[in-house]
């Protein structure tokens, strides 16, 4: 009986449960409430709902910083559009407020929770009946800083001075579904100081009479008002990076031998007006003011009202000179390369892939000379910081270890700046563009020379007391640290928003659902966040509260891609030069944090912060195969720069030829510019890229130069005579090479050292050759450079050395002996006047050999007739000869 009773129980509750489910969407009260995922609607219909049914754009809010002088409400306006695809009914608009910010994380977790606490809350707003799919209607909203005098206007109940959380919240019906939240907006609203309000007046109490009333507020004033805090301001560096991701094609020979390639034409967009780079400039116009031949377009958005004043476009901005001395250019110098480059002409790779693909002219070389002039003129006049090249990763440099390639990426980047530029930056500090660094990444530093550095407070941890400058010694490494969730937020800002890789999965904030007027709203809330969060001296003691690494310092350092536009800036300058003329913050150049960090003491350790790579560890997206790849490709282009020349008929020296091959290794372990799989996909494939591009180019040098082999055999004409070769080099540069030669026995080759083939030209080689024997034989030979690359392809020769080796020298010898040994019997014989036997076989000449014995033989003969003949010899007959045998022959 009892288990039929649990059982029908059991049923009953069941029942219920159903019950309750069916009825909550129709029961939802206006409150805010998560949006829908699934909707009950006609058979057949689609019950997949999107997440967010409209979407609010922020045009404004104002004050967009709460001071003293600020009208005691805030006003938000913009707009709602229905993105969803059905129709929501009985829009209702509020504002609500969370509690201040306690910690520079709180910047951007309190815009990434998706049920953030709502501390304050107004009165939902009728805004409109119905909105269809596609369309959308304006609203304007405004709400006290405080309770009214009485009840009946609520306020945002704001009585300190803080950043405080503010979300704009939209409900309404969407068909086949409940009242729900369907849109929602969150921005930051920071608070330096407040005006007057009757309600904290109530409050004062002279501080001549006693102590603040329980209510008071520190800094309350006789008329309400709350003062900012002055106690300790925060010492102010702003950093304003120019920076582009890798344009220069791989694989492509520097010194203008080659024709300058980009992968892309994106660089020609954001140098034009309009564009990215165009627009950080042209921002810095109203900082520093505009070159005398130009003026800078009017900006692209309304400034806030608190920028709003009349002016000519690029002049700078009324009292700028504090923002001035607390701003520093940071440069990339590879995008100084790449537009160099361009402004002299260039084209666009079909394939960026392949070093000899198919090209196309460039459209940018204008704007590139345009937008380079303007930026040394500005550069001229404010502080300039080098990047690291490329933002190459530390931790990748350390992991292919070669000393020369990280002296490219941290050394040489001032000098090739200062060089473009024409200016002298700032030496002796490296900013990772990660933000992050590990023991490896340390080591690259200290083996660069370079002794200092900018990193995220979330890449150590203070050994000791925390440093109120927030410098800190790690190791022999001295670093300037700053607060990534800021960073976070200038990179949000722009057309162009992204998420640093810095960021850790509970700070990373959904930018689609975001406006660009949140967005900014949020940026300048976090300039303002480290001269607003000083603790204050007439404020007791907080044992709870931890100080931030940071201390006071406001070092402002912005993602290097990131997009702001002119409106952008624009705020950001207001802010900043707000804060700096209040005495909030103070201004502290560049220049004066590397000089004091040197005087760093407090230590501290390097930590691997969350949220970097895809597995949670500092890095770029190198693999093992690519870091043996990359090391032999720097290899291969230091000992071929090593074998090359200067030519006085051309203008690259070896290492501006071969500079750019090892450029594009560091172009292929550049940071990754922002969080998720997607971007460290892509950067791997990049990578791939440069590395083969690369690697193709060596090849394709090392087959420029090689022996041209005649072919066929070889024919000496003795046993020393020379063998002749011809060596080709195609190379822009002459090059040092020498010939290795493998002969067999028998053959000697003569060494002939080093040999210089011309650039494009043809050499001519005569190998002295000395060969033993007269057979034929084959002589292999192969070309290196002096740095030992091989060059070209090894030759086979078949030589015929036409030589009889040491039988020929016995018999020469013996022959030569035989000839002195009977040269001495006949003149033994003529000396002692006897004839030769030799002679005696010697047939008697005949009449016309007499005859041709000449006069001398003729007169001889009268000199013999004249004398008298022999007796029984007439004059006319011969005289007789006894040597002369019976047969007339000789007896010799």
């Amino acid at each position: 009986m009892a288990e039929s009773r649990l059982r029908v129980a059991t049923a009953l509750a069941a029942v219920l449960g159903v019950l309750v489910l069916l009825m909550l969407p129709a029961t939802a009260g206006p409150a805010s409430a998560a949006p829908e995922t699934t909707t009950s609607g006609p058979a057949g219909s689609d019950a997949e709902a999107p997440s967010r049914f409209a979407r609010i754009d922020i045009d404004s809010m104002t004050p967009s910083i709460v001071t003293t002088t600020s009208r005691p409400v805030v006003s938000v306006s913009g707009r709602v559009e229905n993105i969803g695809d059905r129709s929501i009914s009985n829009l209702t608009i509020r504002l609500e407020r969370g509690d201040p910010i306690a910690s520079a994380s709180g910047l951007r977790t309190e815009l990434a929770d998706d049920d953030p606490a709502v501390a304050v809350a107004g009165p939902f707003e009728e805004l409109t009946d119905s909105l269809e799919p596609g369309e959308s209607i304006q609203f304007q909203m405004s709400m006290p800083l405080s309770d009214g005098p009485d009840a009946t206007v609520p306020g945002l109940g704001i009585s300190r001075t803080g950043v405080y959380p503010v979300q704009v919240n939209v409900n309404g019906k969407p068909d086949y579904g409940g009242i729900a939240q369907v849109a929602g907006s969150r921005m930051l609203l920071p608070v330096l100081s407040l005006p007057p309000d009757e309600n904290r007046a109530r409050d004062y109490v002279d501080p001549t009479a006693g102590e603040a009333g329980p209510g008071g507020a520190p800094g309350l004033g006789p008329d309400g008002s709350v003062s900012a805090n002055l106690s300790s301001p925060a010492r102010m560096t702003l950093l304003w990076p120019l920076a582009a991701p890798p344009q220069l094609a791989p694989g492509v020979l520097g010194g203008n031998t080659e024709p300058v390639r980009l992968v892309s034409d994106d660089l020609a967009r954001s140098l034009k007006a309009g564009g990215r780079l165009s627009e950080l400039l042209t921002a810095l116009q109203r900082v520093v003011g505009a070159p005398p031949s130009e003026t800078v377009g009017p900006a692209s958005e309304a400034p806030s009202a608190e920028t709003s004043a009349e002016r000519s476009p690029g002049t700078a901005l009324p009292g700028s000179e504090k923002l001035a001395e607390s701003m520093c250019l940071a440069v990339d110098p590879d995008l100084l390369v790449t537009v160099r480059a361009m402004s002299l002409g260039y084209e666009v790779s079909d394939n960026p892939a392949d070093p000899t693909s198919s090209t196309r002219p460039g459209t940018g070389a204008e704007a590139a000379a345009r937008w380079l002039d303007t930026l040394r003129w500005t550069a001229g006049r404010m502080c300039v910081v080098a990047l690291p090249f490329a933002q190459a990763d530390l931790t990748s440099l350390a992991r292919i270890g070669n000393p020369g390639l990280g002296a490219a990426a941290l050394q040489t980047p001032s000098d090739v700046v200062d060089a473009i530029l024409g200016v002298k930056s700032v030496r002796g500090l490296s900013i990772p563009a990660l933000g992050a660094i590990d023991a490896a990444g340390a080591g690259v530093l200290e083996q660069a020379r370079v002794q200092a550095t900018a990193v995220a407070s979330s890449s150590l941890t203070p050994t000791g007391r925390r440093d109120q400058s927030g410098r800190y010694r790690i190791g022999g490494l001295a670093a300037q640290t700053y607060e990534a969730p800021i960073t976070a937020a200038f990179a949000a800002l722009g057309t162009v928003p992204r998420t640093p890789a810095l960021t850790p999965p509970s700070q990373r904030v959904d930018l689609a659902d975001e406006s660009i007027g949140s967005r900014r709203q949020t940026a300048v809330a976090a300039l303002a966040y480290p001269a607003i969060s000083a603790p204050r001296a007439d404020q007791p003691d907080d044992t709870d509260r931890r100080e931030p690494i940071v201390g006071r310092s406001a070092f402002l350092m912005p993602s290097t891609y990131w997009s702001p536009t002119i409106g952008d800036s624009e705020a950001l300058f207001a802010t900043a030069r707000l804060l700096l003329e209040s005495g909030a913050a103070t201004p502290t150049p560049l220049t004066a944090v590397v000089g004091e960090l040197d005087a760093a003491r407090e230590s501290a350790r390097l930590t691997d912060p969350p949220g970097i790579g895809p597995v949670g560890r500092v890095g770029s997206a190198l693999t093992s195969e690519a870091t043996d790849a990359i090391r032999r490709n720097v290899e291969d282009s230091w000992q071929f720069e090593g074998a090359l020349m200067r030519a006085a008929d051309v203008a690259a020296t070896p290492a501006r030829y071969m500079s750019p091959l090892r450029e594009d290794q560091l172009r292929a372990i550049r940071s990754p510019d922002s969080a998720g799989s997607a971007v460290y996909t892509q950067l791997r494939r990049q990578q791939e890229e440069r590395i083969r591009a690369v690697a193709s180019t060596l090849h394709r040098m090392t087959r420029s130069v090689n022996i041209l082999d005649p072919g066929g055999r070889y024919t000496l004409a003795s046993e020393r005579s020379p063998v002749l070769l011809a060596v080709r080099n195609d190379l822009a540069l002459p090059v040092r090479a020498r010939l290795g030669i493998s002969a067999p026995e028998g053959v000697e080759i003569g060494d002939l050292g080093v040999i210089e083939i011309p650039a494009r030209g043809t050499r001519q080689i005569q190998l002295p050759t000395r060969g033993d024997s007269s057979e034929a034989v084959t002589i292999d030979i192969r070309l290196d450079t002096v740095t030992g690359v091989p060059l070209g392809d090894p030759i086979s020769l078949q030589v015929h050395t036409n030589a009889y080796g040491k039988p020929l020298f016995y018999i020469t010898i013996a022959a030569g002996v035989a000839l002195i040994l009977l040269t001495a019997r006949r003149l033994w014989h003529r000396f002692r006047g006897q004839p030769d036997p030799a002679d005696a076989d010697r047939p008697e000449p005949d009449e016309l050999e007499r005859m041709l014995a000449g006069s001398g033989y003729q007169e001889r003969r009268r000199t013999l007739q004249g004398e008298g003949a022999p007796p029984g010899e007439d004059a006319g007959t011969e005289p007789h000869d006894p040597r002369r045998s019976e047969d007339g022959g000789s007896s010799t």
